[in-house]
């Protein structure tokens, strides 16, 4: 039996031919759409009635391109977020989604340690002195004794959280689920509320999903409850910090600084205000990329695709 899928994710489309004889070998036709980062939903539209099965990255899959989906018997999503597609009018249609969760939780974990090094040592600074001929110095923060706060402890929370053990903060938690009383005494954790998180943390990190409670979680309000001197990462995804917001808060001293993955926008645009400012590192969605895990996703994507069309079990 042949069958149809479409190619939608940027990242399968630049490994494809390493999976073609497995395609062929189950007698799979691809068509292939190579938009970096994402392919919206008017691309979509006109094409997606034609397909038995997809694999796309954060592209629009929209409940109009569902509901024009007649043959669609799978979503194979590249990676873990399923925010870009209405799972819901999904699964009023049959179709099935998967997806690889967990796959970049250690890589993303560490990145966020990388940006909470680099902000409070300043490494960006000093780099871009010395490379400028001037040999200064360029006063840093110790983290011994200091406070993270984690916001959402999911998979990357909890590695987040396990990987700066050894630094000797306070740890402070905030999800709007019960965190498993076990892991907090574990990791000497406390939950609190969001306000107190806010108010007591040195370092801020954002690991939640993104939904209708967290969408601009972090806005004016709450960049007045925190510190001065405290740190933001977000490894999330863009729209849970409200940007405008954030660039007052960075341009007039609210806090000290930011490190950023994700933002409401991607890619970043060329006139975006956060691209002049020197208190925050920007990073291209970059958390997950590690070589191990991403391999690890095309071939479990490539697997939850043959499955999802019966190709086995």
């Amino acid at each position: 039996m042949n069958r149809k899928v479409l190619i939608s994710s940027y990242h399968m489309n630049q490994v494809l031919e390493d999976y073609i004889d497995l395609f062929n070998q189950y007698n799979i036709e691809m068509d292939t759409i190579i938009i970096n980062p994402s392919v919206n939903e008017s691309k979509l539209l006109p094409i997606i009635s034609k397909y038995d099965g997809v694999i796309c990255s954060d592209d629009e899959f929209t409940a109009n391109v569902l509901r024009k989906a007649t043959k669609l018997k799978v979503i194979s999503k590249w990676g873990t977020g399923l925010d870009s597609i209405d799972t819901e009018v999904a699964k009023k249609n049959d179709i099935k989604i998967y997806n690889s969760p967990g796959a970049f939780s250690e890589s993303v974990s560490l990145y966020v340690w990388g940006m909470i090094l680099v902000l409070t040592r300043k490494l960006l600074l000093i780099d871009s002195m010395v490379r400028g001929n001037t040999w200064s110095k360029a006063e840093g923060r110790t983290l011994a004794g200091k406070t993270i706060g984690v916001i959402g402890v999911g998979n990357i929370g909890k590695l987040v959280i396990g990987a700066g053990i050894g630094f000797q903060m306070k740890t402070l938690v905030n999800d709007v689920k019960k965190i498993n009383k076990t892991f907090l005494k574990k990791f000497n954790a406390r939950q609190v509320s969001k306000s107190t998180l806010l108010k007591e943390s040195d370092i801020i990190v954002l690991c939640v999903d993104l939904n209708q409670t967290s969408y601009h979680l972090i806005s004016n309000n709450e960049f007045k409850m925190m510190k001065k001197d405290s740190y933001l990462i977000n490894v999330s995804r863009g729209p849970v910090v409200d940007e405008d917001a954030l660039v007052l808060a960075l341009s007039n001293d609210l806090i000290a600084g930011a490190g950023l993955d994700v933002f409401e926008q991607e890619p970043l645009s060329g006139d975006s205000k956060l691209r002049k400012l020197k208190n925050c590192i920007l990073s291209s969605h970059n958390a997950y990329n590690t070589y191990e895990a991403v391999k690890y996703v095309h071939d479990n994507t490539v697997n939850n695709l043959l499955k999802g069309l019966g190709c086995f079990n």
